[in-house]
Formats: structure tokens, sequence, C-alpha cells
């Protein structure tokens, strides 16, 4: 029985070399991934805002960007761009497109090496101007 003991003593540390790296990515793997997916709700909440703004009032550009950037900014997200496209006077419909545009950047990738860089992420809304 001494013999076998010996003979398996450095077999759980090789398991574990082996094991390690997989669960490492595999936990980084989804941090990441949470992250992502909070970041394009709060871009898709972002844009529904400004849509709204854009809906109620005329479609003020600086205003709506001013809101956009602001709901961005109290859930530290650093935008690239806001666009605005104001309603047709042709369009029946009368829709108000915006789009909110960031980079993502994966901070578990620097740790990783070839996994990092920044991910483009954008969300856009679209909404029916009301006439006054």
């Amino acid at each position: 029985m001494k013999t076998f003991h010996r003979k398996n003593r450095g077999q759980a540390v090789i398991e574990v070399a082996f094991v390690l790296p997989l669960m490492l990515l595999v936990l980084f793997g989804i941090t990441e991934f949470g992250r992502a997916w909070a970041t394009q709700n709060i871009l898709t909440s972002a844009a529904r805002e400004g849509a709204r703004l854009a809906i109620v009032t005329a479609p003020d550009n600086a205003l709506v960007t001013s809101r956009v950037t602001a709901v961005c900014t109290a859930a530290g997200v650093t935008l690239t761009g806001v666009t605005i496209v104001p309603p047709d006077p042709l369009d029946p419909e009368r829709r108000v497109t915006v789009t909110v545009n960031c980079n993502f950047t994966i901070l578990t990738g620097t740790m990783l090496g070839p996994f990092s860089g920044t991910i483009p992420m954008s969300a856009s809304t679209t909404m029916r101007h009301e006439t006054m």
C-alpha cells in the first residue's frame, strides 16, 4: 500500500495543472459575457431614452445627445457616437431613430493575451414622432 501512495503523490498537482487554465478561461469568459450583456442593456436604455425625448419634443440633436450621454456616463459607459435621424416630412409614420455606439473593452483579455481588444457595440431605437 505504501508504494501505491508513492506512485500517485504528484497526480493531483498534474491534474490541477491541466484543468486550471481551462477553468480560468471559462470563468473569465462568463465574466466578460456578463459585462458585455450589461453594456448592451445600458446602450439600449440610452437609445430608448433619447428616442423618447426626441419624439415628445422637437428632435433637437444637442438635447437628445446630452441626455443619452448622461445616461451612459451614469452607468460608466464611454460613447463613441450618437446618431439621430429626424422624421422625414414625407413619411406618414414620422419615425425618429436614435443610434448609440461604444467600444467594449475586454478587461480580462489583457491577462489571457490573444483575447484582448475592443468590440464595437451599438443599439438603435425607432419611435413614431408625436405631432402636437
